[in-house]
């Protein structure tokens, strides 16, 4: 049919203009699959391609923010929700969260190795922070017990002093020291995603002359672990 002839012309002059099958769609009124047909064979210029294609990544874009909007949100409504389910912790429950956060992360003794001091490490802050406030209500330790060791890539070794800085920010414990940094060599095998400015390292916390105190934490542990047979 003539009006059919027209409808295809019509279809492939807007594709050669660069629009894409929504937007002819729009003007010329058929099925998805016979517009396929029709414009199978139309090539495109250079100008035209660079158009769907920028079309086609800021349609990728969109749906990027769109999905991370909702993720958010998501997140924004579990923390919420999480507060409610939590609470308000009581003593007890937070001397077995200091304990267990040892057992996941605390130096523990190995072979026929004697003395072990307290040393626990974590590269969030949060947990640090966590442990620390453990250490001195639950385990009567004092700040000038402390000493703080930070792990850092030598890559960032000229930032060592501001990410110092960051980390006794970041734990609210100003007038806590740290020892010596440990660095670690670079190693071109390893995959690293933490390398910008974000990467603030992993920090450690020992607690001075605490053999005992380190064999009483295992204790706890094992009362744990005895709760559970």
């Amino acid at each position: 049919m003539k009006t059919d002839g027209k409808i295809k012309t019509k279809a492939i002059e807007l594709r050669k203009e660069g629009k894409t099958y929504k937007e002819i769609l729009e003007v010329v009124p058929v099925a998805k699959s016979t517009l396929s047909l029709w414009l199978r064979s139309v090539s495109l210029a250079k100008p035209q391609k660079q158009r769907l294609s920028d079309k086609k990544h800021a349609a990728q874009k969109r749906g990027a923010e769109v999905r991370r909007e909702t993720r958010i949100n998501e997140e924004l409504v579990f923390k919420t929700a999480g507060v409610v389910d939590i609470g308000t912790l009581s003593d007890r429950e937070k001397f077995i969260l200091g304990v267990a956060l040892y057992w996941a992360e605390g130096t523990k003794r190995s072979g026929q190795r004697v003395g072990m001091m307290v040393d626990f490490a974590n590269s969030d802050p949060a947990m640090i922070k966590q442990f620390l406030r453990w250490l001195f209500s639950c385990c009567g330790v004092s700040r000038d017990e402390i000493t703080l060791r930070l792990h850092l890539h030598e890559s960032h070794r000229s930032r060592e002093r501001d990410i110092k800085k960051l980390w006794l920010l970041l734990i609210k414990e100003p007038s806590l020291e740290f020892g010596t940094t440990l660095y670690k060599r670079h190693n071109p095998k390893t995959v690293r995603t933490k390398i910008g400015d974000d990467y603030i390292g992993l920090v450690s916390v020992r607690v001075k002359k605490s053999t005992a105190l380190q064999r009483r934490i295992m204790g706890w542990i094992y009362a744990i672990i005895a709760t559970q047979k």
